[in-house]
C-alpha cells in the first residue's frame, strides 16, 4: 500500500437524527399500540379506527423507520487519500471503496456547496447537471472534475490537509 497522506471519516450530526427518529417512529408506533390495545381488549370499543390490516400496515411502517434510522446511525463517509489514488466509502450503504486513480481525474477545487440547494440534501446524491456528492456535514467540499466528463463531490471538515493531499496526489501527474 502506498503512504496514507489524508484520511478522515464523518458521520451525520446525531442530536438532529435522534430528535427526528423520536419524533417519527413515535408519529407511528402511538397509533400502533393503540390498536394492540384496543383488539386485545374483550369488548373493544366500536368506534376503533384501527383494523388488523391497518395494524400490520402502521406495524410495517414503525420497522421501515427503525431500520432507516439504524442505517442512518452508523452510516459513515470515509476517504483517504494515498500517494497514487483517492478512495471513499459510505459503509453501511457503500461497504466497497470507490477508488479514483490521480490519473483519471482532470482537475479538482475545495468549494463551498448548498447541499439542500445543488443535491437535495446529505448523503449520496445524484443530480444530472451537478454530477454525484457523498457528504454528511458541512458545506466545504472537495469537487473532482473526472476526465470521462463526470463530477464527483466528497464533502470534508479538513479543508486544508485534504488540499495538501491532492496537491500530492496530482503532484505525481504532472
Amino acid at each position: 500500500m502506498k503512504k496514507l497522506l489524508f484520511k478522515e471519516e464523518q458521520e451525520f450530526d446525531k442530536r438532529w437524527l435522534g430528535l427526528l427518529m423520536l419524533v417519527a417512529v413515535s408519529a407511528a408506533a402511538i397509533p400502533f399500540f393503540r390498536g394492540i390495545y384496543f383488539l386485545t381488549m374483550e369488548n373493544p370499543p366500536e368506534d376503533n379506527p384501527m383494523t388488523t390490516g391497518g395494524l400490520i400496515a402502521t406495524g410495517l411502517t414503525v420497522l421501515v423507520l427503525v431500520v432507516i434510522f439504524i442505517l442512518m446511525f452508523r452510516a459513515k463517509l470515509k476517504t483517504k487519500v494515498t500517494a497514487d489514488k483517492l478512495s471513499v466509502c459510505f459503509p453501511p450503504l457503500v461497504r466497497k471503496w470507490k477508488e479514483i486513480e490521480s490519473s483519471e481525474i482532470e482537475k479538482y477545487e475545495i468549494r463551498q456547496y448548498h447541499p439542500k440547494r445543488e443535491y437535495g440534501g446529505r448523503g449520496i446524491k445524484r443530480r444530472l447537471r451537478k454530477g454525484t456528492a457523498w457528504t454528511v456535514s458541512g458545506r466545504i467540499g472537495l469537487q473532482l472534475y473526472l476526465k470521462s466528463g463526470k463530477r464527483f463531490l466528497i464533502g470534508t471538515q479538513r479543508q486544508q490537509a485534504l488540499e495538501y493531499a491532492m496537491q500530492k496526489l496530482m503532484e505525481k501527474e504532472d
